[in-house]
């Protein structure tokens, strides 16, 4: 009878050591797709945040789950690499994720260990149809309801763009959303609602793809216009500075040439002229 009973429990043991192995690294993948993914790759390279392949050798787990609860904590303390991580992400926060256990981070950082092993793991969407600029101007405005009903972009940002009204002040300005965080990012924030305030809002009512799509080409658009238009704005600066510098050089060069005239009397000549006639 004991020689019955131990292999069972032994293999019983090994049954629940291997699942309470693979649990944290099953339910990191969870959350990582639900809270990571909208802002980071494993593997194919920068989006709104960094890629975090390898992230686990760069830094301590204790580092990780500070930074994962609440980054902004972590910079006003002092630390200069998270300092510089948010000044090269465009200041950028990172949301924070207070609700989120220690053991859940730790979840999350064995599903990045293991995904760093075979990267290239994409997190957005790379299956978008083609984006219509007009649609998703008269999206982001709120002249087409968007098919779940959720709020028009434009009650809480704004695109400067000729023609369009202003928006709301209670997120980010978007003119220029895709040179801060690229056309990826952008639809990986849409799609993924890292924001809490997006996600309050769009949570049960999310977009559709093409929906995504069309918000990110208008936001595209936006973006290339006013790029251009600063440029337009930057060429005129030189041009008024190249004319001002110009004309403080010619007028260097009329007192050069002129200098000795400045030193006679008006009547010099005239003068000079009647004295030698007589």
């Amino acid at each position: 009878m004991k020689s019955i009973q131990f292999p069972a429990i032994a293999m019983a043991i090994l049954f629940i050591a291997l699942c309470n192995n693979a649990f944290p690294q099953n339910q990191g993948e969870t959350i990582f797709k639900q809270v990571c993914a909208a802002c980071h790759t494993i593997g194919s390279g920068k989006l709104v945040g960094p890629d975090l392949a390898n992230v686990h050798t760069r830094h301590t787990k204790e580092w990780i789950i500070s930074f994962v609860k609440s980054s902004q904590s972590v910079i006003k303390s002092g630390d200069k690499y998270a300092d510089s991580l948010f000044k090269a992400f465009n200041q950028v926060p990172m949301p924070d994720n207070p609700t989120l256990t220690n053991d859940q981070i730790e979840g999350i950082i064995a599903y990045i260990t293991e995904k760093s092993s075979s990267p290239g793991t994409s997190t957005t969407k790379a299956d978008l149809p083609p984006g219509d600029v007009h649609r998703g101007q008269e999206l982001f405005v709120g002249n087409i309801r968007f098919a779940n009903h959720g709020a028009a972009c434009n009650s809480c940002h704004n695109v400067d763009m000729s023609g369009l009204v202003s928006g709301g002040a209670l997120g980010k300005d978007l003119t220029q959303v895709v040179s801060r965080i690229s056309v990826t990012g952008v639809q990986g924030v849409v799609a993924g609602l890292p924001f809490p305030q997006m996600k309050q809002a769009y949570e049960s009512k999310p977009l559709t793809d093409q929906e995504i799509a069309d918000v990110t080409a208008f936001l595209k658009e936006a973006n290339d216009l006013s790029v251009s238009a600063q440029a337009g704005n930057d060429i005129g600066e030189k041009m008024l500075f190249g004319g001002i510098s110009g004309a403080v050089l010619l007028l260097f060069l009329f007192s050069l040439f002129w200098i000795k005239r400045k030193q006679r009397t008006v009547n010099y000549t005239l003068f000079k002229r009647q004295i030698s006639s007589t």
